[in-house]
Order: structure tokens, then sequence, then C-alpha cells
């Protein structure tokens, strides 16, 4: 359904917070007290709302009203809640104002002041709090300001020092003054129109009963109601008037005939958490406008296809297994995917890209053909780097009797797990996995058995990628694709093959006509024999129509320096061809993964919201205790269960409160603002698989999956600067 709201920009990262704060306050939950809410304004947030409130200083505001506070009290205790209620929520998020009003002693002269008020009141009002210093030369904003307007209330002392009379309450001249300060932010911010104009609201604070502009009468004469005033500002400007009454029943009145012209039916009675719950109301309907970009297509996918001969294991030329460390098992699982994955590379466009924050990847393997060693370790999912540490990890699949010592040297007889088990995620069920290390009689002390079948990879790779094509472009699926999505392989393997070479010829030739281009790495001392160079040269020439050489690497450094250049390249070409919103930033893993959130001082989520996990299940039914199941080893090498994980909602979730102020803004009016007095100097404030495992992943939420955030290592913050993010489509709602 369109939208009618006027449109406002999108944001990513911050909506997923603020959003989650929208829950709190829909949901009736108390936040814990935390950091406050502070969300700067940039390209990727939204233009927040222009909120002034119009406090009564009218000596009437020194009555009581109630046996211990005095009206004055009551409002400035209602500015307090506004500024500090949920950690900052509505200072943080709105662009906020005060100002004060009374009477103009004469309505003729300007410049007048009241007879014993040292406070500042000028012809009947005084802009305490601007939103902007006027006579600033770039007119910003003064963002998150709610200490300056508490400054300002505990620096003031109660109408007349307390006097029961004195000070009238010209409530028209203020809404009048509201509607040339609001006029005077459309002067001063000529930028502000259509799609990026601000939504504004007057809050009025107010005993209720109104004098006329010299306090001579009182409700009279008609052509001092402030009724006319405000219906115009809600009719006319869209700009409607939220009252909190603190006067009787005869100011009540008044006050509601406010409200109800004002678009916001009627005022509420002297108790500040109901009125303070309608203005965050106000401010998240404004957050729910906004479009949120669909980011996942633009995420490439990777997948890493990992060399499980058993010559991994072994050193010295393969003719001894290796001790913990040495092996290139361990050089790739420690020192090469597990470091590109979580600290990224720094050499890439004087920049760092993180690949666990910015693209999904999965990891496959290949080994013998008798039987086939052939396997879908992860598919395709963010945030996978311990994941697949601990699928790799030889004291994963390590245990008694067949494995005593993983790097004991052979026989062993891995145990394969199945499931996730210290690190769950939005993924399909892990695997691990170990190349065999059986006796040769040929070599005593190297490991053997799995031999170098990579064209069942490569096919098992291709079949996972086509079921996983189906299923993310599904609508609801968890991380979306579509024709500009980008999927490559990353090869790695440590020699030479045991494949024919026109069946791994075949299998790589048609991943690159299938749009897929596979980066060959040679590892280690065996990959610079002569037999293994030209396999590994023409195994790069097939995965990349010719266009490309395979990287050589034989230590830590080498394998790092190596996948840098294998992410400088294909990172480049996403650039060129994919269309990538400026407001997409990198995944956000905070929490997945075994890794911690993220967010500073998170806001509880309502009670009837979920925590994002179910019971993990194994062959003897659910477990009630929600964590994941135990994994079951099988003597086989082949497992025996398996537990997904389902996405924990982490993108950017948009909120939609189910009730608010009873006769809250209905429509929205006109944009433009109106003539008037302007602000002054002194105003101016301060995939499928031969082990069962199941392509795609969990469908449990759809859209949005990856977050804004400028300030962290994403790809957009290293490539903005260089203009290679294309600006792609600024939707906006309407």
């Amino acid at each position: 359904m369109t939208k009618t709201s006027r449109p406002w920009k999108r944001i990513g990262l911050q909506l997923g917070s603020l959003a989650g704060v929208g829950l709190a306050l829909v949901g009736g939950v108390e936040p814990s007290r935390a950091a406050p809410v502070c969300t700067e304004e940039g390209q990727c947030t939204f233009n927040k709302p222009l909120l002034l409130i119009a406090l009564d200083y009218s000596t009437a505001m020194n009555a009581a009203f109630d046996a211990d506070t005095t009206r004055w009290e009551r409002a400035v205790e209602a500015v307090e809640l506004i500024v500090e209620t949920d950690n900052g929520y509505l200072q943080g998020n709105v662009l906020l104002a005060l100002m004060r009003f009374g009477h103009d002693p004469d309505i003729d002269q300007p410049g007048t002041t009241i007879a014993g008020d040292a406070s500042g009141l000028v012809d009947g009002q005084k802009l305490d709090v601007g939103w902007y210093d006027e006579l600033a030369p770039n007119k910003n904003y003064f963002e998150c300001n709610g200490q300056a307007v508490l400054a300002a209330l505990a620096a003031m002392p109660p109408p007349l020092d307390g006097a029961p009379a004195g000070i009238g309450s010209w409530t028209a001249g203020a809404l009048t003054r509201a509607q040339s300060l609001f006029a005077a932010v459309a002067a001063d911010h000529p930028q502000e129109v259509g799609p990026e104009a601000r939504e504004r609201a007057l809050i009025v604070i107010t005993q209720g009963v109104w004098s006329d502009p010299e306090d001579t009468q009182v409700l009279q004469p008609p052509a001092a109601d402030p009724v006319p005033v405000a219906q115009d500002m809600w009719n006319d400007l869209a700009i409607p008037a939220y009252v909190l009454s603190v006067g009787d029943a005869a100011g009540k009145a008044q006050a509601d005939a406010l409200a109800a012209v004002g678009g916001t039916d009627h005022a509420f009675d002297g108790e500040p958490q109901a009125f303070v719950d309608a203005l965050k109301l106000f401010v998240q309907a404004k957050i729910n406008d906004v479009f949120v970009p669909d980011c996942d297509p633009a995420i490439p996918r990777i997948m890493f296809l990992l060399d499980g001969s058993s010559s991994m294991l072994n050193v010295m030329g393969d003719s001894v297994h290796g001790a913990m460390g040495e092996t290139r098992w361990d050089l790739l699982r420690n020192g090469g995917i597990g470091d590109i994955l979580s600290q990224g590379t720094n050499s890439l466009f004087a920049g760092s890209i993180d690949m666990e924050t910015w693209a999904l990847v999965g990891a496959a393997v290949f080994g013998g053909d008798a039987p086939a060693e052939q396997k879908i370790v992860v598919d395709y999912a963010p945030c996978r780097h311990h994941t697949l540490d601990w699928a790799l990890d030889p004291e994963t699949s390590c245990e008694a009797p067949g494995c005593v010592d993983p790097w004991g040297g052979p026989p062993i007889s891995w145990s394969f797990q199945t499931d996730e088990i210290m690190h769950p995620g939005p993924t399909t069920t892990v695997h691990s996995h170990m190349p065999r290390c059986d006796v040769d009689p040929q070599k005593p002390g190297a490991c053997a058995g799995s031999g170098a079948f990579v064209h069942l990879g490569l096919e098992l790779v291709r079949e996972n990628l086509d079921a996983y094509k189906a299923s993310c472009a599904q609508p609801e699926a968890a991380q979306a694709c579509d024709a500009q999505t980008r999927f490559y392989n990353v090869l790695i393997m440590d020699g030479t093959y045991d494949s024919d070479d026109a069946a791994v010829e075949a299998a790589l030739t048609q991943l690159f006509a299938d749009g897929v281009r596979t980066y060959v790495v040679g590892l280690g001392e065996l990959a610079e024999e002569p037999e293994a160079v030209e396999q590994l040269t023409m195994m790069a020439a097939w995965g990349s129509g010719g266009a490309l050489d395979f990287f050589a690497a034989d230590s830590q450094v080498e394998l790092l320096e190596a996948l840098s250049e294998v992410l400088e390249h294909l990172y480049a070409e996403v650039m060129d061809v994919t269309v990538i919103d400026p407001c997409c930033g990198g995944l956000h893993c905070g929490g997945l993964d075994g890794g911690e959130v993220g967010e500073p001082d998170p806001l509880p989520q309502p009670e009837t919201e979920t925590d994002g996990e179910t019971e993990a299940t194994t062959n003897a039914g659910s477990d009630t205790t929600g964590g994941p199941a135990t994994s079951t080893t099988a003597t086989t090498g082949e497992p025996t269960t398996g537990a997904t994980s389902p996405d924990p909602s982490w993108g950017p979730t948009t909120v939609t409160p189910t009730s608010g102020p009873t006769g809250g803004p209905t429509t929205d009016g006109p944009t433009s603002g109106v003539p008037g007095e302007s602000m002054t100097g002194d105003d101016a404030g301060t995939g499928t698989d031969s082990d069962g495992g199941a392509p795609g992943g969990d469908t449990s939420q759809a859209g949005c999956a990856c977050m804004a955030d400028t300030d962290a290592p994403g790809l957009p913050a290293a490539l903005l600067g260089l203009g290679l993010v294309g600006l792609g489509r600024r939707r906006r709602a309407r």
C-alpha cells in the first residue's frame, strides 16, 4: 500500500537500534538505564523532526498543581521527562527547541518587557534554546541538545519568582511566534523541501486559561483565542499541537480545544508520562516511514573449495605427518581463511574490507572418490569465521578410541560432527571434516587415504550453487539474491589433482559460463613442483576464461597476500557490475558466530518478542532447553544427526505502533512555511551434499540483511571515497 506520509531518508544500522527502542515503547516495557540515544544525522539517516516546546510562563503557573508541586514544577518535570525518558530517545531523535510565553505589556511597542521579570521575556516570549545559531553561516542544527534544554530550565526561576499574579498567558501570541520560528527554519534551510522537508510538531505545556495580548482580559476577546491559530497550523502547515494541561478544569477545557483543532484530539491531563509516550509514538511513526534498502543482492557470495587430500596433513615433501600448527591444513584454517574472514585485508583500496561483514561465505572440501569425500562444510552464510574454525579443527573430529591425538599421525579414525555446537547462526547444518589419516606401507609416518579428486568438489559446488540460487531468489529468503548478485569460488589446493584434465576443465569452464569465476591458490611446497604448477595454471585459466593465473602461497604471509589479491580483484568487479545502495553497510555480526553484540547499551525487547532461536532437534526429539543439539558421532565418518539454527533477526526491523494518542495527526498538510518573524541573535540557542546438508538457509526473515554503519569497516566506507559505489536506488517511503 502506498504511504501518504512525507518521505524520509532511509536508515540502516540506526534503524535497527531505533526500532528496538520503538518495540520497547509500544510494548510497554520500560528500558533499563543506558547511555543516551543520539543518532547523528547523515546521508543514511532520517531527517529529524523539529519539535518546539512552548512553555507557559504565566504567574498562573505558580498555583498548586497538587499538594506537593506547583503547576510550574509539574511543567518542568514534563520537559525533563521529554529529554531523559527511555535513555534520551526523544532528544536524540528530534531537533528540540524551547520557548516560554507570557504577555506583551504594550502590543504596539516592540521590545517591551514585563515589570519585575528578569528571565528575558520580550514582547511576551523568549526562545531559550533554538534549533541552531541563526547568526552562524552554515545554520547547522544543534543535535541531541537535551542537556541545553535542562540547563536552561535549571537556571530559570518560577514566573516572577513565584508571585501569584503579574504575567498573563497570551497563548495565541506564543503560537503565532511558533509559526514564525518554523518559517525561519524553512527560510534558513532552503534545501529542506520535498523529500527532504522535516516534520514539525508543537508541544504546548500550559495551565490552559489564556488572556489577551496585554493581559487585560481572560478568555477574551475572541480575536485572542489561540484555537484558530492552532487550527491554521494543523490544516495549512501540517504542524500538530500536542498539549499537556497542568491547570484546573477550566484550563483543561481550553487545552482540549487547542489539541482538538491541532490534530491530536485532546490534551493530556497533568500526567507527563502519557504525554511523552504520545510524542515517542509520533517520532516512531516517522522512523517507520523509512524505506529500508534491500542490500542483500549486492553482497557477493564466496565459496571456498578446500583440498581435503591427506597430503594436507603431511610435511617434508609429503613424507611424514606434521605436528600441530605445522601442516598446510592448519595453515589453511588458522593463518588463511580465519584471518582473512575476521581481519580483512589492509592492502585493499587503501582501506580495509572485512569479508565477514561484506560477503556471504561458504566452504566445501574434496578428497577421495571411493568413497566420495566431497562435502559442503557450510553453505553461504554471514559471519562464519568461528563456525569454519570449528568445522576444520582437527580436535572437533577427534574422539576416542579412533582418535586420541589429532596430530599424532596414522592411523586416525575421525568422528565427524554435525551441528554448529558453540556457534549458532543463520545457516544450514555445519559438518566438520578432516582428510583421512590412514597408514601407507610405503610412507608409514605419513597420513594417507584421501586423494585429490578436485572435479568432484567442483561439481558439488555447482550443484549446491544451483540449489542455493533457487532458494535465495524466493521472496522470503533470509539473504536474497537477484540477477546482479555475484558468485565466486576460491579453490585452494596443495599440489596435483587425481582427476582427469577433461573433467576438471569441464567443471571449471561450466562454472565460468554460469557467471562464476574460480580463483586458484597453490598452497605449500608441493604446489611448486612442475606438474602441480602446470595443473594450477590450467585450472586458473579454465576458471577465469583465460584471464588469470594461479596465486602461489608457501607461508601464512604469502597466503594472506594471495587472498588479499583475490579479494581486490573480486570486489573491483563487484563494484563495477553491481549497483550498491549508498546506505548499505557491512553485515552486522554482533551476537552471531560467538561474537559480542556490537550495539552500545541495547535496550531490551518486549517480553512478547522471541530471541530469534528455536530448539535444535536430534534423533531423540526436541530439546526444550532452546540450546543447540548435542552432536552425534558416527564411526563411519558420516554424521548421523543435524540441527539447523534459524536466522536470529539480525537485520534491521521496522515496527509499526499498534496504538497511540487517540487523536493523533491523521493527515499530512503542505510543507511550505509561513512568512513571519525570524530567529534573532538574542534568541539563538546553543546449498546439497553427500552428507545430506540442505541448500539455502533459514527463511524466517525477509528483506534487508545488511545494516548501514558508516563508522564500521564495511566495504562502502572504503570505496565511497574512490567513487566506486553507485548511488543506486534512492527509494524513499511515499
